[in-house]
Parts: C-alpha cells; sequence; structure tokens
C-alpha cells in the first residue's frame, strides 16, 4: 500500500471516529421538553400536568409475531432532586401502586422484580427486567429478560425543565405472539403506565424527605 492509500485510509478511520464519538455523546444528553416527538396540544397537556402514553401494537408475519412501540412523558411538579427520592424507591412500589404486588430490586444486578395484578390485565404478570436506579438526571437503559415480552428494550430520560422534572421513556419490542389481540395489548399497556406515572408523580410530590 502507497503512502497516499495509507493515508487515506487514516483519513476515514479518523473520520469515523469523530463521528462514533459524537454519536455517542448526543445519545447521552438529556432531552429537552421542546425536543420532545409529540404534537403542539399534547405537549401543552403535558405543561398543564397531564401524563401522555402511547402504545402502538401491530401484527406481522401473518399474525405469527407481534411489534410494540410505546412511549410516555409527564412533567413532575417539582424539581428532579426532589422527586427521585422516592420515584427511585423501586422495592417500594408494592406500597406506592396498588397494581403492583410485590416489589423487589437487586442492586447488584439492577435487576427489577413486579408481580402486576389489576383488572386490566388479563392474567397477573411478573415482570422482571434490567434498570439502573435513577437517582439524577440522565437516560437510562432498560431491558427485559424474560417472559412473553422478553428483549423489549427501551430508555428512560430524565431532566429539568424550568424547576420541573421531566420524565420521557420510549420501548420498543417485536416477538413471537403474545395470545392479546393488539387492541388489548394496547389499552392495559398504555393504561397501567399512564395510571403509574400519574400516582407515583402524586406520592412523591406529597411525601415529605
Amino acid at each position: 500500500m502507497g503512502p497516499s492509500n495509507r493515508k487515506g485510509t487514516m483519513r476515514y478511520k479518523i473520520i469515523f471516529l469523530a463521528l462514533f464519538f459524537l454519536s455517542k455523546t448526543l445519545c447521552s444528553q438529556e432531552l429537552k421538553f421542546e425536543n420532545l416527538p409529540y404534537k403542539k396540544n399534547i405537549k401543552e397537556n403535558i405543561l398543564e400536568g397531564d401524563v401522555f402514553s402511547e402504545s402502538k401494537v401491530k401484527s406481522l408475519n401473518s399474525d405469527k409475531n407481534q411489534s410494540l412501540a410505546f412511549s410516555i412523558a409527564g412533567l413532575h411538579p417539582k424539581s428532579c432532586s426532589y422527586a427521585l427520592k422516592t420515584l427511585s424507591l423501586y422495592e417500594d412500589y408494592s406500597r406506592f401502586l396498588s397494581f403492583v404486588k410485590e416489589s423487589h430490586y437487586d442492586e447488584s444486578k439492577k435487576e427489577i422484580n413486579f408481580l402486576l395484578s389489576h383488572m386490566l390485565l388479563p392474567y397477573d404478570m411478573l415482570l422482571i427486567f434490567k434498570l439502573p436506579r435513577i437517582t439524577t438526571t440522565g437516560v437510562y437503559p432498560f431491558v427485559f429478560e424474560i417472559g412473553i415480552l422478553k428483549d423489549l428494550h427501551g430508555n428512560i430520560y430524565v431532566s429539568e425543565y424550568k424547576g420541573r422534572c421531566l420524565f420521557y421513556s420510549t420501548a420498543q419490542w417485536t416477538g413471537p405472539k403474545t395470545g392479546f389481540p393488539n387492541m388489548v395489548f394496547e389499552l392495559f399497556s398504555q393504561a397501567l403506565s399512564k395510571l403509574s406515572m400519574e400516582v407515583l408523580f402524586r406520592i412523591s410530590s406529597s411525601l415529605k424527605h
């Protein structure tokens, strides 16, 4: 390989590394409220205190598989430092949410274990997934490792907005058909997540630290 080819190869490597680190930097940045991927009226409702949750489920491969695209956003009435003192206590969620019958957190594995039971659910569900303890603003990835939603993955974005704490989360999943009709799947995933955030916001706003 001649000197010019080596220089060209090195130049491409440098460009690739620059783009790689740039993408990592952009991905690690906290999400701003203005950049939420929602329509203007939805953002206005969130500013007024509403929680917005959206779940879209589709059938794939001649109804053998399903896909889920989910997002939720809410603006806590208090700062992140205040809100997260309560919201980061995953092991106490069975005290906060009536439909969480059991809640455990393994700090070493960063693993959450929830047993859910609610009229919207077709049966009691055990959710086990990886999520770091959220104690400050930032981007937190999570993944489901077992169960009917195995390999579901997403991120939770936590950032400050005018003295309030913004929570935004997305999740994606594709896998074998769950046995739930698409509409039912959408209903309970959307409704329970919205209810959870509303109740947790209310509790974490009133508890004294």
